[in-house]
């Protein structure tokens, strides 16, 4: 038999049992008509054609790279086929061995699927030199994401708010500070309704920082000679996502910091891009330093990760530490000047110290929950935080929020009052009980690394509205009727249809497989490009309170332009520098 067909042969009896896999997976097989199990063989077997296409061009990359594609292509596609599992209930009941090979089917689909990728993006060449693109293209690759958000403005005007925003839009009024939200951005939101005391002030700055972000970007891939087509259709496709459509008008911290992070992580383009050289412009240094301004103080999280990335900066591109660091010492040192003595000044009330209790928190309600072993003495202590029977009445696996809110019950000061014996009492809990508490921390963090929403769990995903009877009296009133139900519909249909668009991990895995490309493409230095989103999930990860979309906004921002990024040959490192691989 010839090779050929031969070939072909074993491509389409893959594609089939990767499309029965694959559905089986996903849902009931005897629910999937016969045509759609062939149309996604089909769909399949050509994402096998081009995955094995790959091994040539492999076999020309450096061992070290070789290497990294057996450990990526391994540890992704089983994160994924994990991330993407529903109940099942009606594959739980068929046979170990029928199990076994659908979970090896979907693997291997997830593989396959990878692989094409990767040697699609590997296999398109650029120009390798920049062209010379006007800054005021940055204005112009702004208006898919300005027209859009500007659209919901209209429709959903003057903004979204929930309980969180109008607790910060309370501060920003009656200037009486807490550190439960950043001071530095509650006081910019102080300006701003000082200007127009409104919630659409608030909703314009978020449009037309996430629009400066989206510009920049159009641009500097603009430079790298992306075509335009390409760069165009990346940033429309950004601006008419529904996540970003609603978010850029809801007015959360997250937002800003998002954008702020979607911003910095240009500037690491730009940096490893360019080999470091773009560290000597000075007008670089500035936006470097307004952008870490935002970084640092939008989000309690964001310090730590402006000052991991600038140390890596610094590490990486020590040749240009000179223009730097300087200003890099002088921001952390304005950061420590305003989070102490001007917070004092200002009578700045501390945050909760619960907020980074929330995973502790959830072991510790699951093991009491569900029966887990326990001591006399330990019972003794976790009933005095809260009532034991309150554990049973208030412990949601996805929320820590009914729990940390239950104020008449929950003594939050038995912790204060003596943290080395709540470790300790935690810390044995979870040696007693290493199964429970591993299964409440899955739980509690599925926002970050579950693609599929769980069955008993939930997203918190957006509002339209500003929360009612408020005591501000802020309400929506309808500028156009026929606006608002155009909106409302391709948010509820996009919802209903592409649910996975709001979940964060989702974002992750795309993110991850586009900065390897990159990685493959360039070297070691890609990675930087991941090193602020990363940086932010690990934050998240460690303190997630509930389940809300908006704590890892910032993940969705970056993928279209990660996606484009991965096209782009950076220049050369400078002579003396670390060999790349």
């Amino acid at each position: 038999m010839p090779k050929n067909i031969l070939r072909w042969l074993i491509i389409s009896a893959l594609g089939l049992y990767f499309s029965g896999s694959t559905l089986f997976f996903l849902m009931p097989i005897r629910n999937v008509p016969v045509w759609v199990i062939v149309l996604v063989a089909a769909v399949l077997g050509a994402f096998v054609h081009y995955a094995l296409k790959f091994r040539p061009m492999l076999r020309g990359l450096p061992k070290g790279k070789q290497i990294s594609y057996a450990i990526f292509g391994t540890l992704i596609p089983l994160f994924i086929t994990v991330s993407i599992r529903g109940e099942q209930l009606y594959l739980t009941d068929n046979h170990l061995v029928v199990i076994v090979a659908i979970w090896i089917g979907v693997f291997l689909t997830v593989c396959s699927v990878i692989t094409a990728v990767i040697y699609w993006c590997l296999s398109a060449t650029l120009k390798p030199f920049e062209s010379r693109v006007s800054p005021w293209k940055i204005a112009l690759y702004a208006l898919p994401s300005l027209l859009v958000s500007t659209y919901f403005l209209v429709a959903f005007y003057p903004g979204a708010m929930t309980p969180d925003s109008l607790a910060q839009w309370d501060q920003a009024h009656t200037h009486h500070y807490t550190d439960w939200h950043p001071v530095v951005h509650t006081m910019l939101l102080s300006v701003l309704v000082s200007i127009w005391d409104s919630p659409a002030i608030i909703a314009i700055f978020q449009i037309v920082l996430i629009s400066a972000g989206t510009g920049i970007a159009g641009w500097a891939l603009d430079q790298a000679r992306i075509p335009k087509p390409f760069i165009w259709v990346a940033l429309i496709l950004f601006a008419l996502s529904p996540v970003h459509a609603i978010s850029s008008i809801t007015l959360w911290k997250d937002v800003a910091y998002s954008a702020a992070l979607l911003l910095f992580t240009l500037l690491m383009y730009m940096i490893v891009r360019s080999s470091g050289r773009v560290l000597v412009c000075w007008p670089f240094i500035a936006g470097y330093a307004l952008t870490g301004f935002m970084v640092m103080f939008f989000r309690h999280n964001g310090f730590p990760v402006f000052l991991i990335v600038t140390a890596f900066v610094l590490v990486m591109y020590r040749r240009y530490w000179t223009k730097l660091l300087p200003v890099a010492a002088a921001m952390v040192f304005i950061y420590q000047i305003v989070v102490n003595p001007v917070y004092t000044a200002l009578n700045v009330h501390p945050s909760d110290p619960q907020e980074m209790l929330s995973l502790p928190t959830q072991q510790i309600a699951a093991i009491v929950t569900e029966g887990g072993d326990m001591t006399e003495q330990q019972r003794d202590y976790v009933n005095r935080i809260f009532p034991i029977e309150k554990w049973h009445e208030k412990y949601n696996p996805y929320s820590v929020d009914s729990i940390k809110f239950s104020w008449g019950d929950y003594d939050r000061f038995t912790i204060y009052n003596d943290w080395g014996r709540y470790a300790r009492n935690y810390l044995q809990l979870v040696k007693q009980n290493p199964d429970i508490a591993a299964s409440a921390l899955f739980k509690q963090t599925s926002l970050i690394w579950q693609i599929n929403e769980p069955e008993d769990g939930y997203t918190s995903k957006y509002t339209t509205h500003i929360y009612r009877n408020n005591e501000y009296g802020l309400v929506n009133p309808v500028l156009n009727e026929e606006r608002r139900m155009h909106a409302y519909t391709y948010l509820k249909v996009a919802d209903e249809t592409i649910p996975f668009l709001w979940r964060p991990a989702f974002y992750t895995a795309l993110a991850l497989l586009f900065t390897y490309i990159a990685y493959l493409r360039n070297g070691w230095r890609a990675w930087l490009l991941l090193l602020p989103i990363a940086l932010n999930t690990g934050a998240v990860f460690v303190g997630i309170p509930a389940q809300d979309f908006r704590y890892l906004l910032s993940n969705s921002m970056i993928v279209l332009p990660l996606m484009l990024i991965s096209f782009v040959k950076f220049e050369p490192l400078v002579s003396g520098a670390a060999k790349d691989d």
